[in-house]
Formats: structure tokens, C-alpha cells, sequence
């Protein structure tokens, strides 16, 4: 009778030791294979489009403090600064024009063709004549009420600078609402810097943009700031045609010059809609850009009505 219970025990025994040693060699095949990995075929360099991204908008109302100077008109008027979304039949813009029309709004059009946000050099010199447009330049004019800079530059420019120059300095922002800021490539294009160890250095996307809504808001607090990111564009540079989506010509992607915009307008706590992701991406923009580049008559309403849509404004 003992013995046979010792037996049981015994066999017991080997059995947990059979499943432990089991369970021990599953687990050492499973981290060797893990360690190892496997081919996933995803090519980082093809055009993939299967997965969803979200758009990196960001919508800050304006506080009780900042609107307590604010008189309404009863007139919903727009100031628009860029180059080419803002710039392109400058007399009749498309965007300009749907902004308009979805607000019922008053919109005074200041993008000038050629401008960057950034500035090529710290200083404006006759070195570099567009940085005497830059964002932080047409900021600086509004902030200041000192148009010389701009308008001297505007003058080497051509009529349709010297126009939207004209129409900025003209502005009665007392009656303004809203400044809508859209710049199209041209910084990505010229490999101009994302960053820099200044968070108010104009040479570099996010010092720019952040120092520019600083200025605004620092002069005209009731003014709403809101900035439109790039379309999800191609472009040819140097006889090779960039995708904005994946090529990394110099400084990152397009998509990279998105991302520090947002953290810039996020930062002065302004408002950001994102255009690359949630309004014109890379499966839509056969259908809202001429020539892959210039946004056309549907795509200037498809941002207009995303614009709406989010209450940007």
C-alpha cells in the first residue's frame, strides 16, 4: 500500500517535470524567434496609404481676457498672409474667396508670391530681398505699424506685391477678426531649418511661426490667429520630383515642417488646421491642386469648409 502511493507521487512528479521542461523550451523557441524577427514587406519607400493618420489640428478658443478689448462691428473680417495659397491670381484668389464665402466675410488678401515664413538670414539684408517679406516681416509690420521694411521690399517684387503690401498697411485691425497664415513649399523646397535652440530664431520653421503669433498677439490680443498647413504637394527640384509625403530633401519631410508648425502655434496657444492630413492628402490632390502644386477652385473650399467644420473661427 506504501510503496504504491510513493509510486503515484513519482509519477506525479515526472509529470510536472515533463510540463515544466515544456513550458521552458516553448518559452526559449518563442524569444528566439522573437530576437530573430521576420520580414514584414513593408517598404517604407512605396506610396502606402493603408493606414489612417489623424490630423494634428489644434483649436484654442480666445480667452475672456484677450476679446475684452474687442468691438464688433458686426462685420466678420479676415487678413490673409502667405505666398502662393493666398498669392495665386492675387486680384480673384480661390481661397481667399471661399473663405469668404463660408463666413459671409470681408477678406483682405496680403499673400505675396515668393515669400517664406522663414528668413534666409537673421537680419534682413539686400542679400536675400524676400526676407523683408518673411512672416516674421508682415508680423513685425502689423505689430509695430512700421511698414517700411515690407513695402520696400514689395516695391522689387512686382504690382502684386506692392498690392498686397498696400492692403496690409491700409488695415484697420481695430475691425479685424481673424489672420489666416498659409505658406505652400517653398521652405521645404529651399531646405530651410525645422529648428534651433531659440525658440525665436526666424531662420528656422518653428522660431518663425512662433515669434510672428507672438508679435500679432502681443499688439492685437482680440485678433484670432489661425494657421493653414502645407496641401500635401509634389514638386520638382533640381530636375527630380519630390514627394512632400516621404522625401527627405534636406531638413525632413514636408510632414516634418507640419509637425513643428503645430508645436509653434500649439505653444502661443493660437489655432492650427492641418491641410496635409485633413484636407488635402496625397489620394486627394489630383482632385484639389493644378499642376500637383497650386490649390485649385474645389480644393481652396474643401480648407475653407474644413476651416468651418473644426470652428477655427
Amino acid at each position: 500500500m506504501g510503496e504504491s502511493i510513493m509510486k503515484k507521487e513519482q509519477i506525479i512528479q515526472i509529470v510536472i517535470g515533463v510540463v515544466a521542461l515544456l513550458l521552458v523550451v516553448f518559452m526559449v523557441v518563442k524569444v528566439v524567434n522573437w530576437n530573430r524577427g521576420k520580414d514584414s514587406d513593408y517598404n517604407p519607400d512605396e506610396n502606402n496609404t493603408e493606414f489612417d493618420v489623424e490630423p494634428t489640428d489644434y483649436i484654442q478658443p480666445l480667452s475672456a481676457e484677450q476679446i475684452a478689448g474687442k468691438v464688433d462691428d458686426g462685420v466678420t473680417t479676415f487678413l490673409c498672409i502667405g505666398n502662393s495659397p493666398f498669392a495665386d491670381n492675387y486680384s480673384n484668389n480661390n481661397l481667399a474667396g471661399a473663405l469668404g464665402e463660408v463666413y459671409d466675410a470681408t477678406v483682405i488678401n496680403a499673400g505675396i508670391a515668393g515669400s517664406y515664413i522663414t528668413q534666409k538670414n537673421a537680419e534682413v539684408s539686400p542679400d536675400y530681398i524676400e526676407d523683408g517679406v518673411s512672416l516674421y516681416q508682415m508680423a513685425a509690420a502689423i505689430g509695430s505699424g512700421d511698414f517700411s521694411t515690407v513695402k520696400a521690399t514689395a516695391e522689387s517684387m512686382g504690382d502684386e506685391a506692392k498690392a498686397a503690401v498696400s492692403a496690409l498697411e491700409n488695415t484697420d485691425f481695430t475691425k479685424v477678426d481673424a489672420i489666416f497664415i498659409m505658406y505652400n513649399l517653398e521652405d521645404y523646397a529651399d531646405h530651410r531649418p525645422l529648428g534651433s535652440e531659440s525658440v525665436a530664431d526666424v531662420t528656422c520653421i518653428y522660431g518663425a511661426v512662433f515669434k510672428s503669433i507672438q508679435t500679432i498677439q502681443e499688439a492685437y490680443p482680440y485678433i484670432k490667429v489661425i494657421m493653414l498647413s502645407q496641401p500635401a504637394g509634389g514638386i520638382t527640384i533640381d530636375d527630380f520630383y519630390v514627394d512632400g509625403d516621404k522625401h527627405d530633401i534636406g531638413c525632413g519631410t514636408l510632414t516634418d515642417y507640419v509637425i513643428f508648425e503645430t508645436q509653434a502655434v500649439a505653444s502661443r496657444g493660437a489655432c492650427f488646421v492641418d491641410v496635409y492630413y485633413g484636407a488635402i492628402n496625397i489620394d486627394q490632390r489630383d482632385k484639389y491642386l493644378y499642376d500637383d502644386y497650386h490649390i485649385n477652385d474645389d480644393g481652396a473650399m474643401s480648407i475653407a469648409s474644413r476651416v468651418k467644420k473644426l470652428g477655427a473661427y
